[in-house]
């Protein structure tokens, strides 16, 4: 019988961060880049290999512009948020061209109820 083991925290935190790393556009080494750090830093991060200061927690969160709830997504359980508040939370992982995208979207909806 195999046992399915459950992702680590440390493992979340790092999928997480790679996912919103990824949305932003940025590579392993520009990240690096703007926090300062190696690329095996980040690596080592992303594969759940290591953990994390505070400090770097901080960093990566002004670097990637997302709050710190968004890279704890999976590990701390949330409050379940009405669908305004959803929105509003989401919106802050995207970058400018996915709110231009997003924007484009409410206009033509609002447009469609004329």
């Amino acid at each position: 019988m195999n046992k399915v083991t459950k992702p680590s925290a440390l493992q979340v935190l790092g999928k997480n961060i790679k996912n919103i790393r990824l949305l932003r556009g940025f590579s392993q080494e520009s990240l690096a880049c703007e926090l300062q750090k190696s690329v095996n830093f980040v690596s080592l991060i992303e594969r759940g290999e290591s953990g994390l200061s505070i400090n770097s927690i901080v960093d990566i969160c002004k670097v990637l512009e997302v709050d710190a709830n968004t890279i704890f997504d999976g590990i701390i359980p949330k409050v379940e948020l009405e669908t305004d508040d959803f929105i509003n939370q989401s919106l802050s992982m995207f970058n400018n061209n996915d709110k231009a995208m997003i924007l484009e979207l409410i206009n033509y909806i609002i447009n469609s109820k004329k």
